[in-house]
Formats: structure tokens, C-alpha cells, sequence
């Protein structure tokens, strides 16, 4: 839509020319407020923008001011702007960044790191306990409950007997719950 068809239809219906105007140049404007904002702002902030671009062509237009030829270079400076201040107020070090929900599902990668960090937590203060207990005691229980071996494979492993093996591990067991009790470790 260049200028003067623009002037003509204002003269016809303001409604109508500011409605053909949108219909001409809501894609171009859509684009250039986009690729400016889509790091910063979500789907209705860019939206928004947008149409406060095109409030602003309807207000700043100047009908008296004697121009023909296409709007695109008007429109986009306004776009611009607007799209440009959007984003100086958004990357502000006081403004939050927005996330849309689709953009959020998107970026959410599904896993819990509160309860994966607490798991880890609870398994390097057991493995440290079961350490502290000290050889063959640390041994047995690795080998017992990590490991799932038999009284006979860990006897023969450590060069104790099976009955040695269970009569240990119980006692280890019992120490190590001792020690994690101790610890604040919930058991």
C-alpha cells in the first residue's frame, strides 16, 4: 500500500485505511519486532508490540506532508524503534526474563536435580560411612550389598570364612547404621 492510496482511503474511512494498512504491513512489522525480541520477550510481549507499533504509524502519520511511494520504510523505522526499546527494558539487569509456557516446555529437560542431587548427597555420605568402617568390614558390605554376593564369594575374597563373613557383616551393618544415625543420615 503506498502512501497516497493510504491518504485516499482515510478520506473514505479511517477504520477501513487503518485496517488495510494492518492487512498490508502486519507481516513485515511481525518479522522485524520477532527477530528483534524472540531472545527476550514471550509470543503476546512480541504481539503486543506489534500493535503498539501500528498505534504509533496511525498517530504519527501526517497526511498533510506531501510523500507517495511505499510505507515499508516508514512502518519499519517505527518497528524498529519500539521493537529496540522493548528490548533495552527486557535485557535491563532489572527486568526478568520472560519465558512463554510453550518455549518453557520446550527448554524443560524433565529431570528432578533437586531430588538427583539429593540422591547423590545421601550416596557419598554412605559410600564415605562405609568407608570409615574400615577393612574387611567395608569390603563385605560393597561386596554384600552392592555387589549382591554370596557369604561363600566374599569368603573367599577377603580369605575368611562364610560364618566369619555373616557374623562381620551383621556387626557392620549395625556399626554403620550407628554412624549414619549419627549423621543426620535419614535411614
Amino acid at each position: 500500500m503506498t502512501q497516497n492510496e493510504f491518504r485516499d482511503e482515510l478520506k473514505k474511512s479511517e477504520k477501513q485505511a487503518h485496517k488495510r494498512l494492518f492487512e498490508s504491513y502486519s507481516n513485515y512489522v511481525y518479522t522485524i519486532v520477532f527477530n528483534r525480541l524472540r531472545s527476550c520477550a514471550s509470543r503476546e510481549d512480541i504481539e503486543e508490540c506489534v500493535c503498539d507499533v501500528f498505534a504509533d504509524v496511525y498517530i504519527s502519520y501526517d497526511e498533510d506532508r506531501d510523500v507517495s511511494g511505499d510505507m515499508s520504510g516508514f512502518i519499519g523505522t517505527i518497528a524498529r524503534r519500539r521493537a529496540a526499546a522493548l528490548y533495552r527494558k527486557r535485557t535491563s539487569a532489572d527486568a526478568p526474563l520472560a519465558i512463554d509456557d510453550e518455549l518453557a516446555e520446550q527448554l524443560s529437560s524433565g529431570e528432578d536435580v533437586e531430588s538427583d542431587s539429593d540422591a547423590k548427597e545421601r550416596r557419598r555420605l554412605l559410600l564415605d560411612s562405609i568407608a570409615e568402617l574400615g577393612e574387611p568390614d567395608s569390603t563385605i558390605i560393597i561386596q554384600k550389598f552392592y555387589y549382591g554376593r554370596s557369604a561363600k564369594e566374599i569368603a573367599e575374597m577377603v580369605s575368611l570364612t562364610p560364618e566369619n563373613i555373616r557374623v562381620r557383616s551383621s556387626r557392620a551393618v549395625k556399626k554403620l547404621r550407628e554412624m549414619l544415625e549419627d549423621s543426620g543420615f535419614p535411614l
